[in-house]
C-alpha cells in the first residue's frame, strides 16, 4: 500500500476544556512511534507527553487502507489556553532483511518502503520549523562553534548573512545588546538598562529569547539617572534573561 498523505502532523488542536480525544490520519506502525506535545499559549512552555502515562493511543486496524487513529489524554480534557500536536518519532532503522531463495512477501516490501517515506516525512516536520531561505538565496547561514557564539545574539548584517552581536556590559552610550538588570521571578516587571542620557531610547526587548511587542508588552522607557533607564513589562517574565537591543 502506498502512503498518500503528505503530512505527518495532526493539529495543533486548540484546548476547549471539554475534549480529550484527538485524531491523526497518517500511517503508524506502533503506538510507541507517536510523539505528542502540548503548548501553553501564555508562557510558551512545551510539554512532551508520555505514552501510557499522559496519554493512550489507538491505531486503526488496517493502517494501509485506513491509516491513523487517535490519542486520549489520561489526566482529563485539554484545557483552554493549551494546544496539542501529534506527529511520529520513529527510529531511524532498516529492519527488513532479504535472503537468497527466501519467500517474497509484497506487504513486507511495501512496509519497508513506507518506513522510508515516514522517515522522510519526519525530517520534513523538523525542517518545516527550521530557519530557511527561499530558493535560490545563497546567504551564509553557518553558525560558529559554541564557544564563539556563547552569550551573543543572532542578527543579520547588511547583506542578509548571519551576524553575532555581543552582549554589552553597559556604558554611557551602548549600541548593541545588553542584559537588563532586575529579578526574573514571575513577579518583578521593572528592569533597568544603560543608554545615553538625552532623547528617550526606543529599544527592542526580549524576555527569555521571546520578542516583546512595544506598547503591548512594555511601556516607554523612563529615565532614572546618569545612563540608567527603566523599562516596565506588562507581565512579569518567568524566564530570562531580559535583553535590551539598542540601535544607533
Amino acid at each position: 500500500m502506498t502512503i498518500s498523505a503528505t503530512s505527518r502532523q495532526a493539529g495543533p488542536f486548540i484546548g476547549d476544556g471539554t475534549t480529550a480525544i484527538f485524531p491523526f490520519l497518517f500511517k503508524v506502525f506502533d503506538t510507541e512511534d507517536l510523539e505528542v506535545a502540548t503548548l501553553q499559549a501564555s508562557s510558551g512552555a512545551i510539554d512532551e507527553l508520555v505514552l501510557d502515562s499522559d496519554f493512550s493511543a489507538t491505531l486503526n486496524a488496517d493502517q494501509d487502507s485506513n491509516p491513523g487513529g487517535s490519542i486520549t489524554l489520561l489526566a482529563g480534557n485539554l484545557a483552554t489556553g493549551f494546544s496539542l500536536t501529534i506527529t511520529t518519532d520513529m527510529a531511524e532503522e532498516q529492519t527488513l532483511e532479504l535472503t537468497n531463495g527466501g519467500a517474497f512477501y509484497p506487504d513486507t516490501i511495501n512496509d519497508a518502503f513506507d518506513r522510508i517515506v515516514i522517515l522522510i516525512q519526519q525530517l520534513q516536520v523538523g525542517a518545516g520549523r527550521a530557519i530557511r531561505t527561499p530558493f535560490p538565496d545563497s546567504a551564509d547561514m553557518l553558525l560558529p562553534s559554541p564557544a564563539l557564539r556563547a552569550g551573543k545574539l543572532l542578527m543579520f548584517d547588511g547583506d542578509g548573512n548571519l551576524q553575532l552581536v555581543s552582549l554589552a556590559t553597559g556604558s554611557s552610550s551602548v549600541i548593541g545588546a545588553q542584559q537588563a538588570a532586575g529579578a526574573v521571578d514571575g513577579v518583578n516587571k521593572d528592569f533597568t538598562f544603560q543608554a545615553a542620557a538625552g532623547p528617550t531610547p526606543t529599544p527592542q526587548v526580549f524576555a527569555g529569547g521571546i520578542f516583546q511587542s512595544p506598547t503591548e508588552d512594555y511601556g516607554v522607557p523612563v529615565f532614572i539617572s546618569g545612563t540608567t533607564w527603566k523599562i516596565t513589562l506588562t507581565e512579569a517574565p518567568a524566564e530570562g534573561p531580559v535583553t535590551i537591543l539598542l540601535f544607533a
